[in-house]
């Protein structure tokens, strides 16, 4: 049974995606795991934490789970610099030694959640967002976390940027896309704090409920915030163990 008081009530706990489904046609729920372990996975892994030679040795290329068709991608869009989903195994609580700009890789955590990997996502100039290959799916759930220097640069500023104020925060609004005939969709849209009020919203990894009656092609993770002009902290988090669900009708 899950406690009340460990359940990440982030504006969403409830239902958030929109019902989209066949009136009156039965399904069962298929759930796959997607936690980033195994060599597959291991190979993808930059030994960088600046991720200079992401998802290995390639900055510009993809990674798709094969039980669940969850899929995500890394690009370059300015020398030197990447974004989108990469896979990692970098953690650290030390913000000061490993909170700098080329410690983009690092979870602010111990450890992953489970075993040794994990994704970071970075918003450098477009939103990061993660495609369900095989058929429609949605997230039941999944652990997200700070990274490091996100946190080091959002708590303590750096020659870039201020700290975070007190009655400023920072949130992601994550969209449910359909996509036919190469046209998306918008499904549904929900929101989840990764800093609130100039304070971190949690530690550690948290488990995020996304509990939804609807399957979408994508999902794109919007990062937002409260405080004048053009975001200046650090885009990312990272995201552990995910829940794919998919449904399967019967007849």
């Amino acid at each position: 049974m899950i406690k009340a008081k460990n359940i990440f009530t982030l504006a969403l706990v409830a239902a958030i995606f929109l019902a989209c489904e066949p009136a009156g046609k039965k399904y069962i729920n298929k759930h796959y795991l997607c936690d980033f372990e195994g060599a597959y996975w291991d190979a993808l892994v930059d030994s960088d934490p600046n991720g200079s030679g992401l998802l290995n040795g390639s900055i510009a290329t993809s990674w798709c789970d094969e039980k669940s068709g969850l899929s995500g991608k890394v690009s370059q869009p300015f020398e030197g610099y990447w974004e989108g989903v990469a896979v990692s195994n970098h953690c650290s609580t030390d913000h000061e030694n490993n909170g700098k700009p080329t410690d983009q890789l690092y979870a602010y955590a111990d450890n992953a959640y489970s075993g040794n990997n994990f994704i970071v996502c970075n918003a450098f100039m477009n939103s990061p967002f993660l495609t369900f290959e095989s058929k429609r799916s949605f997230i039941g759930s999944m652990q997200i976390a700070l990274t490091t220097y996100s946190y080091n640069a959002t708590m303590y500023g750096n020659h870039l940027t201020p700290p975070l104020g007190k009655d400023e925060s920072i949130w992601v609004e994550a969209v449910g896309y359909t996509i036919k005939d190469g046209e998306e969709q918008e499904e549904a849209t929900a929101k989840f704090y990764l800093y609130e009020n100039g304070k971190p919203a949690f530690t550690g990894w948290k488990k995020l409920y996304l509990v939804s009656m609807c399957q979408i092609d994508k999902i794109v993770f919007n990062i937002k915030w409260n405080g004048e002009g053009y975001l200046p902290y650090p885009a990312y988090f990272a995201i552990d163990d995910i829940d794919v669900v998919q449904k399967e009708y019967i007849e």
